[in-house]
């Protein structure tokens, strides 16, 4: 069993596969080295997700959230650099053709 490190999702499949192997009478160590982790980071993970229901769903959400915040700033920061160029006479205008 060496260094991994799992993401959410797997986390949460692999609780869940515990879960019912658990309700299928498996034994603890059984189902660790049938999952191939150790008891000690079931435990963990188990303690961390305890009132966390739709934990992998709400990172997902907040990421995408995230994604989207920081094109907004990244539009905004892009417009107020040009409008302060405006104001101190930076920008060059097209000359007007009639």
């Amino acid at each position: 069993m060496g260094n991994n490190t799992h993401s959410p999702e797997e986390i949460a499949k692999k609780l869940a596969q515990f879960e019912r192997l658990r309700a299928e009478g498996y034994r603890v160590f059984e189902i660790t080295r049938r999952l191939g982790i150790t008891d000690t980071t079931l435990y963990a993970w188990r303690q961390r997700q305890q009132g966390k229901p739709g934990q992998a769903e709400e990172m997902r959400r907040l990421r995408a959230e995230n994604a989207r915040l920081r094109r907004t700033v990244k539009a905004l920061m892009a417009s107020a650099g040009t409008s302060r160029m405006a104001s101190r006479g930076e920008l060059v205008k097209a000359p007007h053709q009639e």
